[in-house]
């Protein structure tokens, strides 16, 4: 218990100290990794089952109550916002839904993926106009093995039809993140914290000498100079002041 209470002390501090005021401290607070089955915004809750989004009105926070209910394909994985848009993450497509009504989301786009990554667990983030997802494919828990994983890159400027522009291999993809121009993957099956330059996002720059090796990473925020990578074992704190280079500066135990 005294282990639990020391680290959500550390991620409020954390998330203050990489702010540049109150503001941004208040937005901070609620940061989450990319891997991550439900968020909030604009006094609303989304959340994530299999094959639906649910939409929760927050105006009394301490009875949420549900509102919408909207109908997907099975498979749902991951969510995240941006630009007053939903991204969602399935074992099957990326999802882009409308929120101009946050109260009733619509669908505006499913960009299925081909045969060739059915069945990955896919985490998205999302930067200017374009989208990174990661695919994950893992026998018996997440697809075919004959498949492979890979990070994809959407150009998502017609939020009505995202086009995949770019793939790069990778082992077994998890959680990722960015600042500025770096892009960071974790890669568990290769055990590395692996680094993109996605200044050209028609063409992604992989940066292998500024990779860091790292037992089972799984999901990773990114706050200002700081970043955080949780693994199954523990999470290590990154200086990431002088991208590309990064530079670890402790490790909590899980």
């Amino acid at each position: 218990m005294k282990r639990i209470i020391v680290l959500l002390a550390f991620f409020a501090l954390f998330a203050v100290a990489c702010s540049k005021d109150s503001d941004s401290a208040a937005a901070d607070a609620g940061k989450s990794g990319s891997i991550t089955r439900f968020t909030v915004h604009n006094g609303y809750m989304y959340a994530l089952n299999p094959n639906e989004v649910l939409t929760y009105s927050l105006q009394d926070p301490d009875h949420p109550v549900l509102v919408h209910r909207l109908p997907t394909d099975y498979g749902l994985e991951t969510i995240i916002i941006y630009d007053n848009t939903i991204y969602l993450g399935s074992r099957t497509a990326l999802y882009i839904l409308d929120i101009t009504n946050p109260a009733a989301p619509v669908i505006l786009s499913k960009a299925d993926r081909g045969d060739l990554f059915i069945g990955g667990c896919d985490p998205v983030v999302v930067k200017d106009r374009y989208a990174y997802s990661t695919i994950k494919i893992i026998q018996n828990i997440c697809g075919d093995i004959a498949a492979f994983s890979a990070l994809l890159v959407y150009d998502v400027s017609d939020k009505s039809a995202p086009v995949v522009i770019g793939e790069y291999p990778l082992e077994i993809p998890n959680g990722l993140g960015y600042e500025g121009n770096y892009l960071f993957v974790c890669d568990e099956g290769a055990d590395r914290l692996e680094v993109f330059d996605i200044s050209t996002p028609q063409s992604l720059q992989t940066l292998p000498q500024y990779a860091f090796s790292l037992t089972d990473p799984y999901d990773l925020i990114v706050n200002g100079n700081k970043m955080i990578v949780s693994t199954k074992t523990d999470f290590q704190i990154f200086d990431i002041s002088a991208l590309p280079v990064i530079k670890r500066t402790g490790i909590i135990a899980k």
